[in-house]
């Protein structure tokens, strides 16, 4: 199936000025702008979402679930247990979950070629769970991912499951800038990478 440039095109301008409102309003995750402002100076390729990783708490069943799932914290950079502590105090509805993602990042490409040159160093650089998600005649959509995802059950019920709630936040803040140092080579690599 053939891309339609005018429809990816305009499927580009769209995502860049959702872009640039997104900074304004401060609805943008900050640690990673500048990597999708360079990925908008490339010629053939556009981001259509993006985060360099988080750290939320989560009230669910089950820390993967979407449905009946309430974020009750949310932050891209490292954090202190003093933020999350007043949460632990209190009762769950189901359980609470304190959740670290790395980055994920979809791209919206205009061929199979830049669709290969982009896997090559999205994977050098850590990213080695992406790949094609779509394919039609706006374009092809390759989902980076860096495979950092960690839960860790905080509270279920009346049980408190932590006992050392420092070090578990200092685990997870290890894992996030992991996932962030990945991020970093990835912006590396795509000031080189003709695309």
């Amino acid at each position: 199936m053939a891309v339609d440039f005018n429809d990816w095109l305009k499927r580009r301008e769209e995502a860049y000025r959702r872009f640039v409102e997104d900074i304004e309003i401060g609805y943008v995750d900050r640690d990673i702008v500048d990597f999708v402002k360079l990925v908008f100076s490339k010629k053939r390729i556009f981001t259509s979402s993006s985060c360099s990783g988080r750290i939320v708490v989560v009230d669910a069943l089950y820390p993967w679930l979407r449905e009946e799932a309430y974020i009750l914290f949310k932050k891209h950079s490292p954090i202190k247990p003093s933020e999350i502590s007043g949460i632990v105090e209190k009762k769950p509805l189901y359980r609470y979950w304190l959740v670290v993602s790395g980055p994920i990042i979809h791209f919206n490409l205009l061929s199979l070629e830049d669709v290969q040159r982009l896997l090559n160093v999205l994977r050098i650089c850590g990213f080695k769970h992406s790949g094609v998600i779509s394919i039609s005649s706006s374009g092809i959509v390759v989902e980076a991912v860096s495979g950092v995802w960690t839960p860790f059950l905080l509270r279920d019920g009346e049980y408190i499951a932590v006992n050392d709630l420092s070090h578990i936040v200092e685990v997870a803040n290890g894992i996030l800038v992991e996932g962030k140092n990945r991020l970093d080579r990835l912006f590396k690599a795509f000031k080189e990478l003709e695309i």
